[in-house]
């Protein structure tokens, strides 16, 4: 797996998405998975257990030189889910990209094994666009010349 993703970031894409299996082998000493990695996004249930496995994790991959490393708050029930993330993940230092809502579209169409249709499920797009933006600012922050 290692070296496909390798060979596709180097050869073939300007950006490449992996949903990895919950788990820490991605972060073995050898960079496991990840070893190509520029940023990766930990995601996490509202639970403390959830965010306090997150910051391990962080940890983990800081170990191996990821530099760039945040927190994902999904299946949020707002508002209440959302200051529960903000303060424990405070709490933890576990840098926090963004909140991503429940939503009853998203959860249909997993159910129903079909993509999200286009139109449905606003919030959640709209919480993960604002993710993606702030990964793109913290990375033009870490490259930008000094």
């Amino acid at each position: 797996m290692r070296s496909i993703l390798g060979a596709a970031i180097d050869e073939e894409a300007d950006v490449t998405l992996v949903d990895m299996e919950a788990g820490l082998e991605h972060l073995s000493r050898s960079g496991g998975t990840l070893a190509y990695a520029d940023v990766l996004l930990v995601i996490m249930e509202p639970s403390r257990k959830s965010i306090l496995t997150a910051r391990r994790t962080i940890v983990l991959a800081e170990e191996l030189g990821l530099r760039r490393v945040y927190g994902v708050g999904n299946k949020a029930v707002l508002p209440d889910d959302e200051e529960f993330f903000r303060s424990v993940c405070a709490e933890y230092s576990v840098p926090l990209a963004g909140i991503i809502p429940v939503d009853a579209d998203v959860v249909d169409a997993d159910r129903r094994g079909i993509p999200l249709p286009e139109g449905a499920g606003g919030a959640v797009r709209r919480a993960i666009a604002e993710i993606i933006a702030h990964v793109d600012v913290t990375m033009a922050e870490t490259v930008a010349p000094a």
